[in-house]
């Protein structure tokens, strides 16, 4: 059965995507993208809608399928679906961005020019095949430095060839989507057998993730790995590699920052005594300096690599964007963003505060007598990727400015990790609902003509792409409050129960 679904879904990427904006039939013309391909067109546009319908059921009836302890032949034809898959999805036109080739002529800047992607732009490269696919040409680098390092030496490896580069990169982060599968596997088999499959199958089989990655060639892939490797660390007990992994992951892209803390914590409550504490403290920071040192070595100039003045004015398709859209007209632009930005800004920082709080409180230290007969850590491991994926879903859903369908790989790969409840569940929605939003965008929204009035645009576009999941989260905090309540209650009628 599992079988006849993975042919059953690449029969559909076939006919929905591949048949249609394959890289030889489109043949390599620059900007393409599926709005410009389907636009007056409303049986492309149906057919492209119903390809995702149709890949999103499939990929449930494989993940109930999946559930269980599963013997080896499940895991065969898993694997053996995923790969045949993504490498017939590898010769998909990227219709959904044109970021792989804002990757691809940064990772030439680096590779071939001898530049500096942190401070040279696309456009002082005129003469570059690429320049022509590029959207950000007169932008520096919006990644970290251990991606442009990848980049330049993809960029190295495949050389000038036009399909050459598109396929190099993709298989690229092909590398690190399998990665992201084995790490799945290997922390959940010791731990949790009868959910393995079931968690590789989470992450493995979503039609965003192979999409994006296989598809689009975006390099969220990239930085879901170190943040898997993070975990894969923390479930050892290897809480130095851990806090090691995930700085790895935000020298990608940032975002793993948020949840660092988390990691840390863990390591610190899993230690008895202080002293000890204060040793992995000062080793922990000292890995991670040393991480980031050799990384920026290659490229640090000063100023502002990261660009963080640039993403400060970028808002799109979330909450803090439809907030910022109603404000402008009354108080201004700048004003409008500011005040969003830092309002984001507190309210993640509470949500942070609140998951150290909690892995804090739920992490057991281990028992320093010498004759102790339990291990009270389990899974331990558990509670700083629940934190983590929490935080994730939180950021995405609530204060990310510039919202992206890719963004959601971040807390999916996380949520393959933990049983199934409430994080995981929202963040499976929100990968389902963020693959409509190129569909609402160029099918509703924007038909050819000048963009709609922005006020109108954004308090539009948030809901529309993420309505359901926010409308899902809302109900999951009403019935916890009601439980809670209840709880109260019970404890108040009758003070001798437990709570």
């Amino acid at each position: 059965a599992l079988s006849l679904i993975s042919i059953l879904s690449l029969l559909t990427y076939f006919i929905g995507l591949l048949l249609p904006y394959n890289l030889f039939t489109l043949g390599l013309e620059p900007l393409l993208n599926i709005a410009k391909l389907t636009r007056g067109d409303p049986i492309a546009q149906a057919r492209f809608v119903i390809t995702f319908a149709a890949l999103s059921g499939l990929y449930y009836l494989a993940w109930r399928l999946c559930r269980g302890r599963q013997a080896r032949a499940m895991w065969i034809a898993l694997i053996a679906g995923v790969f045949v898959i993504n490498l017939s999805v590898l010769w998909l036109y990227p219709i959904g961005a044109a970021d792989i080739f804002d990757n691809i002529i940064r990772g030439r800047i680096t590779a071939h020019y001898g530049g500096n992607p942190f401070y040279d732009i696309p456009k002082q490269f005129g003469h570059d095949p690429f320049l022509d696919y590029a959207a950000w040409r007169k932008s520096t680098s919006a990644y970290g430095p251990l991606w442009e390092l990848i980049a330049a030496a993809t960029s190295r490896i495949v050389g000038d060839g036009m399909l050459a580069n598109v396929l190099g990169f993709k298989l690229a982060g092909l590398i690190f989507y399998f990665g992201c599968i084995a790490l799945i596997a290997a922390i959940l088999n010791p731990h949790a057998p009868e959910r393995a499959l079931q968690g590789a199958c989470l992450f493995a089989l979503n039609p965003l993730v192979i999409y994006e990655t296989a598809g689009n060639g975006h390099n969220d892939i990239a930085m879901a790995f170190f943040v898997l490797l993070g975990m894969y660390a923390l479930a050892r007990s290897w809480f130095t590699l851990a806090a090691v992994a995930v700085p790895a992951g935000a020298l990608v892209k940032f975002i793993p920052i948020l949840i660092l803390p988390v990691v840390i914590v863990a390591g610190l409550r899993s230690r008895s005594g202080w002293k000890v504490r204060a040793q992995f403290l000062f080793a922990a920071t000292i890995a991670c300096a040393a991480l980031v040192g050799i990384a920026y070595a290659p490229f640090w100039k000063g100023g502002d690599p990261l660009a963080l003045k640039r993403r400060e004015g970028l808002f799109t398709t979330s909450l803090p964007a439809m907030a910022q859209a109603q404000l402008e007209g009354a108080i201004g632009v700048d004003e409008s963003r500011r005040v969003v930005r830092q309002v984001a800004l507190g309210l993640i920082a509470l949500v942070v505060a609140a998951a150290i709080w909690r892995t804090w409180v739920e992490t057991h230290t281990p028992d320093p007598s010498p004759d102790h007969s339990v291990d009270r850590r389990g899974e331990q491991w558990l509670v700083p990727t629940r934190a983590s994926t929490f935080v994730l879903v939180f950021y995405l859903l609530f204060t990310c400015l510039w919202f992206q369908s890719w963004y959601t790989i971040w807390p999916l790969a996380l949520a393959a990790l933990l049983p199934e409840g409430e994080t995981g569940r929202i963040a499976v929605l929100l990968s389902y609902s963020a693959l409509w939003k190129t569909i609402i965008f160029d099918f509703f929204l924007y038909t050819g003509g000048p963009l709609p009035p922005r006020t109108w645009r954004e308090t539009v576009l948030g809901p529309a792409t993420l309505g359901v999941t926010w409308l899902y989260g809302f109900y999951l905090a009403v019935r916890r409050a009601r439980i809670a309540r209840s709880r109260v209650l019970k404890q108040i009628r009758n003070p001798q129960s437990e709570i």
